[in-house]
């Protein structure tokens, strides 16, 4: 069994030599003279340390200084923290705690109490994180629920509403974007990871109140008159009275709190300007303030009835020069610092391929086009409710429903593909939930990138996805399933450089009914999945199931 590994941050050679001649036997030591080269080392490989001895008096970055560090950008989520210190003033201790430190130890070193701490921390540790574990899965899967029945109900007014649905997506994303780069700014706003998830889960619901309003006025091409205008402002209050009209049990949640929060305020200004209560600075509720700066963002950048969109460079300015309203400074230098995020992942409409937004490729796809093979009159895209029903939530892209409705029962598809991710409970288990989340929308976004418009992409179940092609050349099948494997295979995931991904494919190409392609296909992809990042097809001729395998 390999040895847990422990890193020892003190600019004193021999203190790292008496704590490394206690612990060398049952860990694996690394050693750090000061508090910079601690940073560096953690940057590379922190997920490989176990535990973190940490002094307090040293050059250039001090204990306290790396401490704080390491808190800001959530490092210990990994490892546990113990202090080192000769001065065991309360003060000290109690800011160690402060700032996240699980323990500390003081000089002079008693070998037996090092290495019982140590131990105990250790154990302890691994329990605290096995028990977040539990209760991160358990808010995960709630949290997978909240999100179903909330990007319904907001795709649902943002139809009515004579827009995408993009919008949504987006402002949620922004709100996201935002929130993390808030916490790392200030401490004034304790918000947990939990949080952030909350906060822009429940965005999505922040123009609910808009059902109220009429066609007439809510999609109205040109200005607004000022009795109009009142009209669409009510639109926040009957938001929030919609959600706090809910049984008393559903009010109490955190998700409708929040919401209703949101949906209230989200049109208040920093210096008191909004409405409908004319707040003012903290006496709005920050996520009614990050939203509402997320909102403004996307509605400057996106064309509206009313008008075309803006550059992101104009919306920029138009936004810190106060011509949209006050907002919060602190959130003013976030959006700046995300500004890259906003141009290249979130609004970019010209992207490289395998580079561009899921809700741009969404928003590309021509519905009609792609159905029009399938021969089902009463199916209409420009009705937007076979859209929403047929839709992954997460990825944006076709789900199985489609498939079992679309194409179970037919016989006219050339080839199926079933692809499969490697190692997918693996990201799961170590990088969280989130992670995973985003493989499967970059993995989404990838293979639309390689496939054509006549094509469909399915997500089948978890990190499963269905292929289907129709008057594709068998040559070209195998050339494009080994293209979309090793573009698979060269992406990166941000902050996340060591995660490797690669997937399990296998196809079925012939005149065979669909049943009988999908169970072929299935098969070939367990056969990838024996080596895994593989290609793996099989070609059936008219007459019987002959196998061509690559």
């Amino acid at each position: 069994m390999d040895k847990q590994k422990i890193l020892i941050v003190d600019d004193s050679e021999i203190n790292r030599a008496l704590l490394a001649d206690i612990l060398d036997e049952n860990y694996n030591v690394v050693e750090a003279e000061n508090g910079a080269e601690a940073i560096t080392i953690l940057s590379k490989q922190r997920e490989d340390f176990s535990l973190l001895l940490l002094d307090i008096m040293m050059p250039e970055m001090d204990g306290f200084e790396v401490l704080a560090y390491i808190h800001k950008y959530r490092w210990d989520d990994t490892f546990a923290v113990i202090m080192i210190s000769a001065d065991d003033s309360p003060t000290n201790i109690k800011r160690a705690y402060d700032l996240g430190a699980f323990d500390y130890i003081n000089r002079p070193f008693d070998s037996t109490i090092v290495q019982r701490r140590i131990s105990n921390t250790m154990l302890l540790y691994a329990r605290q994180q096995r028990l977040e574990k539990i209760i991160v899965e358990q808010f995960y899967e709630q949290e997978k629920n909240n999100n179903l029945m909330i990007s319904i109900l907001s795709h649902i007014v943002e139809f009515r509403n004579g827009e995408s649905g993009l919008h949504i997506l987006r402002v949620k994303s922004i709100t996201k974007y935002l929130l993390e780069k808030l916490v790392q700014h200030t401490d004034r706003y304790p918000l947990s990871k939990a949080d952030i998830s909350l906060i822009s889960t429940a965005s999505a619901l922040h123009d609910i109140g808009k059902i109220s309003i009429s066609d007439q006025v809510l999609n109205k091409p040109g200005r607004l008159t000022e009795f109009e205008f009142e009209i669409i402002k009510t639109h926040s209050m009957v938001g929030a009275n919609m959600l706090l009209g809910l049984p008393k049990e559903q009010q109490e949640t955190p998700i409708v709190k929040v919401a209703s929060e949101i949906c209230r305020w989200h049109h208040e200004r920093y210096d008191g300007n909004g409405y409908p209560d004319g707040l003012r600075g903290d006496e709005i509720p920050i996520a009614a303030q990050v939203v509402a700066l997320a909102d403004v963002y996307d509605a400057l950048t996106s064309e509206r009835c009313y008008k075309k969109a803006y550059s992101h460079e104009e919306a920029m300015e138009m936004i810190l020069e106060g011509q949209c309203g006050a907002f919060n400074p602190t959130l003013l230098l976030c959006l700046q610092e995300i500004t890259e995020i906003l141009k290249n992942e979130l609004m970019d409409t010209s992207p490289k391929q395998g580079d561009k937004s899921i809700q741009d490729i969404r928003n590309s796809i021509d519905y009609d086009r792609l159905l029009s093979h399938r021969k089902h009159p009463t199916l209409h895209w420009n009705q937007h409710l076979p859209q929403l029903l047929y839709m992954d939530s997460l990825t944006g892209i076709y789900n199985r429903r489609y498939f079992d409705e679309q194409f179970q029962s037919t016989n006219d598809i050339q080839a199926i593909v079933v692809l499969d991710v490697d190692n997918f409970k693996h990201i799961n288990d170590n990088y969280g939930h989130g992670t995973g989340d985003v493989v499967l929308q970059i993995l989404a976004k990838t293979i639309l990138s390689c496939i054509r418009k006549t094509d469909a992409v399915i997500r089948y179940g978890g990190d499963e996805f269905v292929l289907i092609f129709n008057d594709i050349p068998a040559n070209a099948f195998e050339k494009k399933l080994e293209r979309i494997r090793s573009f698979i295979n060269d992406l990166t995931i941000d902050g996340i450089p060591e995660l490797q991904l690669s997937v399990s494919i296998g196809g079925a190409y012939g005149p065979k009914t669909t049943k009988k392609l999908f169970k072929v296909a299935d098969n070939m992809m367990y056969q990838s999945k024996n080596k895994k990042n593989r290609v793996t097809v099989c070609f059936l001729d008219e007459n019987e199931d002959s196998i061509d395998n690559i």
